[in-house]
């Protein structure tokens, strides 16, 4: 208790209970207000709740009260909403396609660099497309998988803002990518392009340019309130009043585990004894499904579906054109046949994501009309289930991308083939290596071990020799030292004298 105080309630403790000049007119179990004297308008109003994490869960809430020094934990259904109420199921299928969808994506996005594909256009734009997905299915997954062990757009309106901006923008920009590659796809095959170029600068130009600003500043009205959402913010509906003052603990959370090993916890299975759940207006809710639908499914659907029968119109031109020429030109037949299997492949793209992402965004205009036009609705149930189905549909298209890429497209499947040998060749020499170093490691010390031995053996042998030589050179300078040494002395005698006299 007394760490606690410590580390987190001397300046809540301050705040509150040692004002100057200041009366408390204001108190209730959030939030106690301080006026001044003589006076009904708040100066300060401290929050008095904090999220703990370590106790909270699925099914509880905890809080601690910074006055009563106590951890209280409340049904989470009386906190937040279960409109929106998510299987099990759901959950895990979601982790299970994000995991694939990240390899996936991830593998497509190393083979995608490759020489021979990032020369071309279109492999360009799904390159960035693959990276789009990545984030999208990332801002999918954390709505339900988080620290908080509960939907994100219940926490607070703060994070339902944030994270419903997230995955519209994400999601729309993956649209958008694809509709940019079709239409440059069309571009390069109506002025006979066939020009190779490494270059990213224009096909980055194009994605900020043409696709991010425009769709950053209409999605950006969903954090700051402009717009469709002026007046009124689809987020705003989701919890009653007294549900946003708990949401507020999570702004405000305690980690440390040890500072409440000492605080007793008080659990309580309902806590709003007259609660009456706020009903949703409907209004803004229908405007924006329409308009994201509008955005996000059938504007991209008609631009797509032209530039794919465009497309097709193309290719078979070329392939009669081809076979009138007969075998001239083969360099134009190749580049030409190069670009027809990038066409093909774009094309059943754009048709798996109309396939698998148009019934998700049918039956959201069809919820928002029987929502709008009829208070109740006919199957709550059924709707719910059918979009966590078409929901998890659309969301195994952006996972498999790397499956499309080589089941479709000729080029990519070779050079993913390739990129394989090239990865298995690379493991074998180096473990080759890691074996040959090992064995010459052991040869060194081996052939070390016999050099030592010879060379003991030779110096034992040379020093016997040495030995022998020196004996016998010492015997013939005892022989002739005699015969040297006496005329030597002579001579020095006979000098010494006459040097004396």
């Amino acid at each position: 208790m007394a760490r606690m105080q410590e580390s987190h309630d001397d300046v809540d403790e301050e705040n509150i209970l040692s004002r100057n000049n200041l009366s408390l007119c204001k108190a209730n179990y959030f939030e106690t207000c301080w006026c001044k004297l003589n006076s009904t308008e708040p100066v300060t109003c401290p929050y008095l709740l904090r999220y703990v994490v370590s106790s909270s869960n699925s099914s509880y809430f905890c809080v601690y009260h910074t006055i009563r020094k106590v951890i209280e934990c409340f049904n989470s259904t009386s906190i937040f909403s279960k409109i929106d109420s998510i299987s099990i199921i759901y959950i895990y299928l979601t982790i299970f396609i994000f995991t694939i969808g990240f390899i996936g994506n991830g593998l497509s996005i190393i083979i995608l660099f490759n020489k021979k594909l990032r020369c071309l256009g279109v492999y360009r734009n799904l390159t960035i497309l693959c990276t789009l997905n990545i984030f999208y299915l990332l801002a999918i997954s954390i709505r339900h998988i988080n620290t908080y062990n509960r939907d994100l757009r219940h926490i607070s309106p703060q994070l339902c803002r944030l994270h419903t901006f997230i995955v519209a923008f994400t999601g729309h920009l993956c649209s958008w990518q694809l509709v940019s590659t079709s239409i440059q796809r069309v571009y390069a095959l109506l002025s006979l392009d066939s020009h190779r170029t490494k270059s990213w600068t224009p096909t980055l130009v194009i994605l900020i340019i043409c696709i991010i600003l425009p769709l950053f500043i209409f999605d950006a009205q969903i954090l700051f309130n402009y717009g469709i959402l002026y007046k009124h913010h689809m987020c705003d509906d989701r919890s009653t009043e007294q549900s946003k003052q708990f949401q507020r603990a999570t702004n405000n959370p305690i980690n440390n585990i040890k500072s409440l090993k000492n605080i007793s916890i008080i659990y309580h299975k309902k806590f709003f004894l007259t609660q009456t759940s706020k009903p949703i207006q409907c209004t803004v809710c229908f405007l924006w499904n329409i308009i994201d639908t509008f955005i996000y499914a059938i504007i991209p659907f008609l631009i797509i579906l032209t530039s794919s029968i465009i497309i097709i119109i193309k290719i078979s031109e070329r392939r009669r054109s081809m076979v009138n020429i007969g075998g001239k030109c083969h360099t134009n037949r190749r580049i030409l046949s190069a670009q027809d299997n990038s066409s093909i492949l774009l094309i059943v793209i754009n048709c798996l994501f109309l396939i698998m992402t148009g019934p998700f965004n049918i039956s959201l205009i069809i919820q928002s009309i029987s929502n709008y036009f009829f208070s109740k609705s006919l199957s709550i149930k059924f709707f719910l289930q059918l979009n966590q189905c078409l929901r998890l549909l659309q969301n195994s298209y952006h996972a498999l991308s790397f499956i499309f890429y080589c089941v479709i497209g000729k080029k990519f499947r070779s050079s993913a083939w390739s990129l394989c040998q090239s990865v298995c060749c690379k493991s074998f020499s180096v473990a080759f290596r890691k074996r040959r170093s090992q064995t010459s490691i052991i040869l060194r010390y081996f052939t070390r071990k016999r050099f030592k031995s010879i060379v003991t053996t030779r110096s034992t042998s040379t020093n016997d020799d040495n030995i022998n030589i020196s004996n016998s050179s010492n015997i013939n300078l005892n022989l002739r030292k005699p015969c040297t040494t006496y005329g030597s002395t002579q001579k020095r005698g006979k000098i010494f004298k006459t040097t004396v006299q």
